[in-house]
């Protein structure tokens, strides 16, 4: 389809210099779509006093006919790393689930809301904007948008709103669950089109909100960039096996039936202690990684930990591994869940340990890829038979075997999903 080369609105919390997924994906969007000539405003966040991990590297991707604006919020996690130190969790808990709902960057809103009226008062042509959810707080600025200045709106979920995992396994009060899901009634009635990141996704809104059939609306996952594997080869220690994870484990994400395995692998005689490293990269606390493991010997050993790195030191270190291990504990609507590493793990060709719900999205994904083995987290004894037979494979020099589809993985191509955003787009501008 021919693009129109519209004035776009691209609205992103998670944007460069921050670092992660969320932001990857709201980064490769906005490049692609000036390259294909939109005109593009980004309005995201001033992240100068943001507590999350930084990647200024991204920076440089940003094309230089993309003007940023950036507005101030507030972060309260400033003022919650000290109430913990003061063991006030339960005050913490009150206002996650009672005040700031639905998200803690609803403090952003009403900075963000001034620094778009500047921006649609100096870009009076802006035909469309794209909200990207989470934080689903941002998509408030979609009724703004439509309402005061009747300019169409898509919601990009990358995540479900009210039917998260990581809400819904949780115990929210009544009244703000009520709250939240009047808002998000509000905000997806009032979009011109929503992009949903797996067909799953869209028939649980569908399930929830029927008259959204009828909306214009385009599936997307996340992808890779094939130019960030551009000078990286697969390499693999020969001496050591090298189980790497990419991110954050946070809330559920707990994972002690992997070390349970691990050590009853090593227990048992099949593992060599000195044969198996774990590495495990991002923003963690190691002792809630390795819960009521911690302190270990063997797993103080083995398990090493490396802080948030840029994206593209991230590749290397997968590009270096052994193994990949990919971690979604179960639960109500966990099958959904798609985490955006997921791409770039594929992408990199390597072996897959995905402790994933069997009947999910990422199950499915690793398993046509060709490289995953999946157990479920309550599933002890798949875990360690996968964990072993990985590593046989790798002692015994056949790991190579695990070739990965690289037809199919091509499709997840950021550039070629850009291009189904920018026909979405095209469709509600007209």
């Amino acid at each position: 389809m021919g693009h129109k080369r519209h004035s776009l609105l691209y609205i992103a919390y998670h944007f460069p210099p921050l670092g992660g997924v969320a932001t990857l994906r709201s980064l490769k969007n906005v490049k692609y779509l000036a390259q294909l000539g939109y005109k593009v405003q980004v309005l995201t966040v001033r992240t100068a006093l943001i507590r999350r991990p930084k990647d200024h590297a991204l920076l440089a991707e940003i094309p230089s006919s993309v003007k940023v604006w950036r507005a101030f919020c507030p972060d309260i996690s400033w003022l919650f790393k000290l109430l913990w130190g003061l063991k006030l969790n339960t005050l913490v808990q009150f206002i996650q689930q009672r005040l700031l709902i639905p998200d803690a960057e609803v403090l952003w809103r009403p900075f963000a809301k001034r620094k778009l009226r500047r921006i649609i008062r100096r870009h009076p042509e802006i035909r469309a904007a794209v909200i990207s959810s989470g934080p689903p707080s941002s998509l408030a600025l979609g009724l703004m948008i439509k309402n005061r200045y009747h300019i169409p709106f898509i919601c990009d979920f990358r995540d479900e709103w009210t039917n998260n995992p990581e809400r819904i396994n949780q115990a929210y009060p009544a009244a703000s669950q009520s709250r939240e899901l009047l808002m998000e009634a509000k905000v997806v009635s009032a979009a011109a089109g929503l992009v949903y990141l797996t067909k799953r996704m869209r028939d649980n809104f569908l399930s929830s909100y029927p008259f959204l059939d009828t909306k214009p609306s385009a599936i997307i996952p996340n992808g890779f960039a094939e130019e960030d594997f551009a000078g990286l080869e697969a390499t693999s220690d020969r001496q050591v096996f090298h189980l790497v994870y990419s991110g954050s484990f946070y809330g559920r994400r707990q994972p002690d039936p992997l070390w349970r395995a691990v050590l009853g692998l090593i227990e048992a005689g099949r593992i060599d202690p000195d044969k198996l490293r774990v590495e495990i990269q991002g923003k963690n606390t190691p002792a809630f990684v390795l819960g009521q493991y911690n302190g270990h010997p063997t797993l103080q050993k083995i398990v090493c930990f490396q802080p948030f790195v840029s994206h593209s030191q991230s590749l290397k270190t997968l590009m270096r591994a052994t193994a990949l291990l990919l971690y979604i504990p179960s639960g109500k609507n966990a099958g959904s869940v798609l985490t955006g590493k997921i791409f770039d793990y594929l992408r990199s060709g390597k072996p897959i340990l995905a402790i994933v719900p069997p009947g999910g999205m990422a199950a499915e994904l690793v398993i046509k890829a060709g490289t995953g083995l999946v157990a479920d987290c309550s599933d002890q004894q798949g875990i360690s038979d996968k964990l072993l037979k990985l590593y046989q494979l790798w002692q015994d020099g056949d790991i190579e075997r695990l070739q990965a589809d690289q037809d199919f993985i091509s499709a997840f191509s950021r550039e070629k999903l850009a291009q189904a955003l920018a026909d979405l787009i095209d469709e509600v501008a007209q």
